[in-house]
């Protein structure tokens, strides 16, 4: 449970400082992960962080995603990155890298 707080937290906090969900959801719609309609729920979702953590994992869990690392640091410097690996594609969202 640790492990799931901390990645929602990452989620939550790349959301606040750069906005980086709708960039996440735009790779998973163009890689046929996602569809429109479930990313467009997920926007409106009033816990944004906590279901989109929930999809990454249940897409990993699927074997959809080949990879999905969270990587948040706070000190000396803040950064925060989220690096997914699907079977066509390999994509970094970052903040302060």
């Amino acid at each position: 449970m640790n492990k799931t707080r901390r990645e929602i937290e990452c989620i939550a906090r790349l959301q606040q400082l750069g906005g980086s969900c709708d960039d996440i959801l735009e790779f998973l719609i163009g890689e046929n992960l996602v569809l429109k309609e479930e990313a467009r729920v997920l926007r409106l979702n009033p816990e944004v962080a906590k279901a989109m953590q929930l999809m990454l994992s249940n897409l990993q869990r699927s074997g959809k995603l080949q990879l999905l690392e969270y990587e948040w640091t706070i000190l000396p410097v803040e950064r925060i990155k989220i690096h997914i690996i699907t079977d066509r594609a390999n994509r970094e969202f970052v903040f302060n890298f």
